[in-house]
């Protein structure tokens, strides 16, 4: 199809209300697309308002309108989605939950951005153990692999991407993108160690409703960062203790890459602005961008 160069054309999609939905706000406004390149790509033009075409794109109320703090943008297909240190992030489509969340967390500033990784990490992690555990003879390990991957034992499950507008020293803008294996069983030979949630429980899930309640665990959390929540980070039940409780290899030795040199070393923690700190064997303290270091 040709048309104007300053309009780009997106793929027709639906526009759900789901009022039925557990969650306060996220996923109340769901936008369904049967395909698309990227659903971060996708939601972060909706949220920009255009320019579109609203011939392919039948969203209410002109440009702009409609995609408010919440949405969801969920896809069958995702074609070029992405993953941390520019990889792609593989998806057999129909089978798994690839879609990405906007919010506006305003309240946060620039400096305190991790929180947010750190909230939602929680909120997924949260998610499988919810949907996984249930089933007779679910067992494993659910950890968050700094900085937000979320792993079964040694096994990667899910993926976040989490890309940040800011203006001055806060945050106007976070589009979250999230990818969780729930149905696939068979992966590219090139990833090193997916796994699904069929294929540690041996259950078919039900997209839809895995949906409702990873909208749910990730509001949860969310809601924790907004002043007043009630919970200090640190306390008990808080972001920060959580999520130290929550992270894999978390005070074990184990080998790592760091700036090319192989080290042997333990995760002590993360800094406020997100770094890993590590204790190598002969400790000395490290405080690593994630660019950084390698988990071997």
């Amino acid at each position: 199809m040709k048309g104007r160069k300053d309009i780009l054309f997106l793929p027709l999609c639906i526009d759900i209300h789901h009022p039925f939905m557990k969650a306060l706000f996220i996923g109340k406004n769901c936008i369904e697309v049967e395909k698309t390149d990227s659903t971060n790509s996708y939601l972060a033009i909706l949220a920009t308002g255009g320019p579109i075409s609203f011939h392919l794109l039948p969203l209410s109320g002109g440009e702009g309108k409609g995609v408010f703090d919440g949405t969801v943008v969920i896809t069958k297909r995702q074609e070029q989605g992405k993953g941390q240190r520019d990889n792609r992030w593989e998806s057999e489509p129909g089978k798994n939950l690839t879609l990405s969340i906007l919010l506006k967390p305003t309240f946060l500033r620039t400096d305190e951005q991790f929180q947010l990784n750190k909230a939602v990490s929680l909120g997924v992690a949260e998610f499988v153990l919810a949907v996984f555990f249930p089933f007779e003879g679910g067992k494993g390990d659910v950890r968050i692999k700094w900085p937000n991957d979320i792993y079964i034992g040694n096994k990667k499950i899910a993926g976040i991407l989490i890309e940040n507008s800011v203006s001055g020293n806060t945050l106007q803008q976070s589009i979250v993108g999230i990818g969780i294996n729930v149905n696939q069983e068979k992966f590219s030979a090139e990833l090193p160690n997916p796994t699904s949630l069929k294929l540690v429980s041996g259950k078919e899930f039900d997209l839809k409703e895995c949906l409702e309640e990873l909208c749910s665990c990730i509001e949860k959390r969310y809601l924790q960062l907004r002043p007043p929540s009630g919970i200090l980070p640190k306390e008990e039940g808080g972001i920060d203790s959580d999520y130290l409780k929550s992270l894999y290899r978390f005070g074990e030795p184990a080998n790592y890459k760091y700036k090319g040199q192989a080290l042997n070393a333990k995760i002590t923690g993360v800094t406020k602005v997100g770094k890993l700190m590590i204790e190598t064997e002969k400790g000395k303290m490290l405080e690593c961008d994630f660019k950084e270091v390698m988990f071997c």
